[in-house]
């Protein structure tokens, strides 16, 4: 039998418990279906309850268990506001760092993210992510376009609470990756990037468009940093470090800026270049963490941005009460 404080004992508690409850929790989602039929607002919310009760374990192991440390910077966005999220994209852990700012801004029952369709297959968080109604994509833009259309037609419709989260780049960064990023700029006479691949835009097009005169009036920019006390910045935990062991010698930053969407150009041209200019100023921002980590910036208040543990957390998923605030 494993012991619980060792890093395999750990990964089973922690990876096999959190999974083993996802499963379990898809059978009560099965369950919960015909409800659609009847009441589909109340069901949808129900759902997201549960799916958000397996994000707060998952939160509660990387920030309390295993100490993961995350610090803010940027904008401090108000709670409950609808957006579009724009993220980079380093690796599994940036869900990790997106939900923290999505459980302090009591949003994560709201999460909409776009995910590979292979992903729905998967048991656990598969099956959870397709019965919570995630927008799942095949990477082709004509069928996908009727995907995305319908999922935001029916957010529209019901003026549905949402973060969607989106990964412009499209795929994580890699060295492999940030090269061909380069040869692509350089054909185009795009800014070189160093830190952040060049953009794809059109489904942050398709995104923005459609939700312009509706319920979301922003555009969130996360920019999410990672760096080891001593292999240096960049450097970042796998998932099963995460389950399985403590993580102090990583640091975890969030840039956050809050965009209008209003402000955000009309034509895909000029949208595209917005888009450049966006990723261009993401990238600046991570060659000074790079540099100076988080020393010349101002931080977002800690005790505002604390973890306040996996009992609040449940809390307030299935609280009824619409003016919860997250510092009580």
């Amino acid at each position: 039998m494993f012991s619980c404080t060792g890093r395999l004992g750990r990964l089973a508690l922690y990876g096999g418990g959190i999974f083993t409850f996802c499963v379990a929790l898809n059978a009560v989602q099965l369950v919960t279906l015909p409800m659609f039929k009847i009441n589909k607002k109340k069901a949808r919310t129900f759902n997201a309850s549960l799916a958000g009760s397996v994000w707060v374990l998952i939160q509660d192991v990387f920030e309390k268990k295993h100490n993961g440390k995350i610090t803010y910077s940027g904008d401090d966005v108000p709670e409950k506001e609808n957006a579009i999220v724009v993220v980079n994209h380093r690796s599994w852990d940036d869900f990790i760092l997106v939900n923290s700012v999505a459980f302090r801004k009591r949003t994560v029952k709201s999460l909409k993210y776009f995910a590979k369709d292979s992903l729905k297959f998967l048991p656990g968080f598969g099956w959870g992510m397709y019965l919570m109604g995630q927008i799942f994509v095949k990477r082709n833009w004509t069928s996908d376009k009727k995907m995305i259309d319908k999922a935001f037609n029916g957010i529209k419709e019901d003026k549905e609470p949402v973060w969607i989260i989106t990964y412009l780049e499209g795929t994580r960064l890699t060295q492999e990756k940030l090269i061909q990023s380069h040869e692509f700029a350089k054909e185009r006479n795009l800014p070189i990037l160093n830190n952040v691949l060049i953009p794809r835009v059109k489904g942050f097009t398709a995104s923005v468009n459609s939700f312009r005169d509706s319920h979301v009036k922003y555009v969130y920019d996360f920019t999410l940093a990672y760096r080891h006390k001593e292999k240096g910045f960049g450097v970042l935990p796998s998932i099963s470090d995460i389950l399985s062991s403590d993580i102090s010698d990583y640091q975890f930053h969030i840039h956050i800026r809050r965009i209008p969407i209003e402000s955000i150009p009309l034509t895909d041209e000029e949208i595209y270049q917005w888009a450049i200019k966006l990723f261009k100023e993401k990238d600046d921002f991570l060659e000074e963490l790079k540099s100076n980590w988080t020393s010349n910036i101002d931080l977002i208040n800690e005790e505002k941005m604390e973890w306040k543990g996996a009992g609040f957390e449940i809390k307030k998923l299935f609280s009824r009460n619409k003016e919860v605030k997250y510092l009580e």
